[in-house]
Order: C-alpha cells, then sequence, then structure tokens
C-alpha cells in the first residue's frame, strides 16, 4: 500500500469519525457540508448516483475524487436512501460537483438520527506539467 493510499484511508477514517461527531452534538435538524477538495459546481437538481462500495479499499481512492461530505442530523428516515433524505442532499452534493455519492455513516443517537453522505466525482486525470 502506498504512502497516498493510506493518507487517503486515514482522511476517510478522520472524515466518518467527525460527521458521527456532529450528529451525535446536533440537537435540531441540520444539514451540514464538509469540503475536503474543490469542484466545478453543478445544477441543484443534477442527478446523481448512489455508490456501494468499500470506501477503504485501494480501489475506492484509485477510482474516486472525495469532494467532502454531506451531512443530515435528526434526518426524518433513518434510511439513506428515502426520498426525503435524497431531496436534501442532493443540492449540497451539486454545489460540491459530485457525480455520485455513498453512504459513510448512518447512526441513531440519543439526540435523533444522523447519516453523513460521501460526496464523490471519478476520479480526474492528473493535471500536466505548467511552465512557472
Amino acid at each position: 500500500m502506498t504512502r497516498a493510499m493510506t493518507s487517503a484511508m486515514t482522511n476517510v477514517a478522520r472524515a466518518g469519525l467527525v460527521v458521527l461527531a456532529l450528529g451525535a452534538c446536533a440537537s435540531r435538524s441540520q444539514i451540514v457540508e464538509t469540503r475536503m477538495m474543490q469542484a466545478p459546481a453543478r445544477p441543484s437538481n443534477c442527478t446523481l448516483a448512489m455508490v456501494q462500495a468499500e470506501m477503504t479499499s485501494p480501489q475506492f481512492n484509485q477510482t474516486w475524487d472525495i469532494l467532502g461530505y454531506v451531512t443530515l442530523t435528526d434526518a426524518s428516515s433513518t434510511d439513506p436512501a428515502a426520498e426525503d433524505n435524497r431531496k436534501r442532499v442532493r443540492p449540497h452534493a451539486c454545489a460540491m460537483g459530485g457525480t455520485s455519492v455513498g453512504v459513510a455513516v448512518a447512526a441513531a443517537t440519543s439526540g435523533g438520527s444522523s447519516i453523513g453522505y460521501i460526496v464523490l466525482r471519478p476520479k480526474q486525470a492528473p493535471a500536466g506539467p505548467s511552465t512557472f
């Protein structure tokens, strides 16, 4: 495993802990965005694919750019695929430039529920060298 892959897996794990902490601390319904990478925004009603993959695998990090996370606290449904949850997440994920989302974490807390969605886009080709 390369150093870059280890670093990427560590970032995914850290972000998951942040998502859980935000959900545990929330006392009312809210949406929190955590951006990890800048990307051009897409229309607020863009089409998003739901990805089910092992986020800590090297293949995941070779396939996807992790743009960030959208966390719903006190979600109306604990089902990440529920229509209401998808309607709430979509404009945020699209604004981040995402083409796909996955479920990073879903948890029920004493204050309600928390669902963390990871916002993704296919890995971009590295930029070529530029003149300085």
